[in-house]
């Protein structure tokens, strides 16, 4: 009887498998036309490329191949190899060598579908990879740009170096291309800006997505690892520095995106970050007041530093200053406060809880901006200032926070991220200060929220806000604050170059998670706690690190 079970389910199983493979070649399955530019790529290499494709389980694709004048024979034949075995690839063969952009734009003349993106000739597709693009299509037809995660091949053929994604992150695109490979546009739009311009030729990619995402904003990431990216020995995969002419490329097209979108300022190659990171230097284009709120919690030394910090790296007639102590503190003996313009005291009650000390100091506030610290936190220069508020006059954003130090110089905070200890924690908390994952330690980024202490916001905003809920007395207040901004459309967004130093030592683990205030935050805002688009879904939840489970590294 089991014997005849098991015939039964194997028959079910070929039947299924037939169905869905005849499914797929008819609408609504997207026909998705892969672009290969290729010029004297080595053999073997070729036909993984090439085979890649032709393994795809999804079956409504074409490839079109352009080859850009290889001299290598080898090459041709295997081409033509490949055509003879498939109607779905379609070759163009050039005499002369033009260049990949001008390449690209000849394969994306040639296809047919709706949506086109860009294998290169020594790279991978994963099996899955056109069925995940097909089957997202289907549930999000108003997609007009769809990436995915990416790993490497090393010289030995191994995955290595997994490369997990943010979803759409505007602030992180202007840093570097982080969405990279595996790109699929929808073809319309591609063709109406025009492809890709010869002018940023080896940066082709990026100018396209800067150009690309000025004219939509759907754009969306799949969290699987669907694309190899092979580290050739004159691959940037491998050594970014053998082509420095390709950043210098990418660095002229992202000033020529700040041009288009009118945006005041100059972009540079980042400093303490490897080649392809930019920094955009935004000019202070608004004439913003500002008001520092002061949580004053007892300790006249702290006080004294912050004091001393704003007096040194801020304009004094730029800013009020508003300390907020509550009734149990004595602030006569604080005799130094006198030498310091523009200081307000707001007595409150007493055991008041930091978040209403704050909605309380923001009721007395005049500035346009309001700039939340304590008795705990020092500013280390001038941009830690000045780079939180060229970000807070833009209409766009709700909040911006800085990079924090621990007093032992370790991160405290460089965003916050949702999922870990199943509720949140501070974006490589406790590491020292090196780029970090891919970078992001370094770079301007959008993230779901930022700490309190150091945070920026506009009154205006603040008030129609209703300030911080004062239900979330110990934890938590500021995450829910961005949260609530983030369902206004607000980008919440951190800079690494706004530096302060919080004056307290290194928290345990146990410590990360406050109760009950982590009940009442589960609550309301779990939904994000277990999906936050800018901590990609693949990263351990155990720590804050960008870490991840090896499972994709064979």
């Amino acid at each position: 009887m089991k014997l005849v079970f098991d015939r039964i389910y194997s028959k079910i199983a070929i039947y299924k498998k037939r169905i869905r493979v005849l499914i797929t070649f008819f609408p609504p399955w997207p026909l998705i036309s892969v672009l290969m530019p290729v010029y004297n790529t080595k053999p073997e290499i070729l036909r993984r490329s090439i085979e890649s494709v032709l393994n795809q389980k999804y079956l409504r694709w074409e490839l079109c191949i352009v080859d850009d004048g290889s001299t290598d024979v080898n090459v041709i034949n295997i081409l033509e190899y490949y055509v003879q075995k498939s109607s779905r690839i379609k070759l163009l063969c050039k005499k002369n060598n033009e260049g990949i952009a001008a390449t690209i734009n000849k394969a994306a003349q040639m296809a047919k579908g709706k949506f086109i993106g860009v294998l290169d000739h020594d790279d991978e597709l994963e099996p899955d990879t056109l069925l995940e693009y097909a089957n997202f299509i289907i549930h999000h037809p108003d997609a007009d740009c769809i990436y995915c995660d990416e790993d490497k091949i090393d010289k030995h053929g191994k995955f290595c170096d997994a490369w997990y994604k943010s979803d759409w992150n505007p602030d992180l695109a202007l840093s570097f291309n982080y969405v990279m490979h595996f790109a699929v546009y929808r073809q319309k739009l591609f063709k109406l800006i025009g492809g890709v311009r010869e002018l940023c030729e080896g940066s082709q990619d990026y100018d396209l997505l800067l150009r690309f995402s000025e004219i939509t904003d759907r754009i969306y990431h799949i969290s699987k690892i669907l694309y190899h990216w092979r580290m050739g020995e004159s691959s940037t995969a491998l050594k970014p520095e053998t082509k420095p002419e390709i950043f210098e490329k990418g660095l002229w097209a992202l000033n020529d995106a700040l041009r288009r979108r009118g945006i005041s300022g100059v972009a540079v190659h980042a400093p303490d970050a490897w080649l392809g990171v930019y920094r955009v230097n935004r000019s202070i284009v608004k004439s913003l007041s500002c008001s520092i709120i002061v949580s004053y919690r007892g300790s006249d030394n702290g006080l004294f530093r912050l004091m001393e910090s704003i007096r040194k790296n801020i304009k004094s007639f730029a800013c009020e200053i508003i300390i907020c102590p509550d009734s149990y503190y004595d602030m006569k003996s604080l005799n130094f406060i006198n030498k310091y313009n523009n200081v307000k005291i707001i007595k409150t009650e007493e055991s008041m809880s930091v978040p209403k000390t704050y909605n309380v100091g923001a009721e007395d506030a005049t500035g346009d901006i309001l700039f939340f610290v304590d008795d705990s936190i020092e500013l280390v220069s001038k941009e830690s200032y000045t780079c939180l508020f060229e970000h807070i006059q833009r209409d766009e954003v709700g909040a911006v926070g800085g990079k924090v130090y621990y007093n032992n110089k370790l991160i405290e905070h460089a965003g916050i991220i949702f999922g870990p200890f199943n509720i949140m924690g501070y974006a490589h908390r406790a590491t020292p200060d090196d780029p970090g994952y891919v970078g992001l330690k370094n770079m301007i980024g959008n993230y779901s929220a930022v700490m309190g202490l150091g945070m920026m916001t506009r009154k205006s905003v603040f008030d129609t806000m209703g300030g911080f809920d004062e239900k979330f007395e110990r934890a938590y207040w500021d995450a829910d604050y961005c949260l609530r901004l983030r369902d206004k459309k607000y980008l919440i967004t951190y800079t690494p170059y706004a530096k302060l130093i919080h004056n307290i030592p290194v928290k345990l683990l146990e410590e990360m998670v406050i109760e009950p205030d982590a009940s009442l935050f589960r609550e309301k805002w779990q939904h994000i706690i277990d999906n936050d688009p800018f901590f990609n879904i693949n990263f351990t939840r155990k720590l804050e690190n960008f870490t991840w489970e090896r499972t994709h590294e064979n």
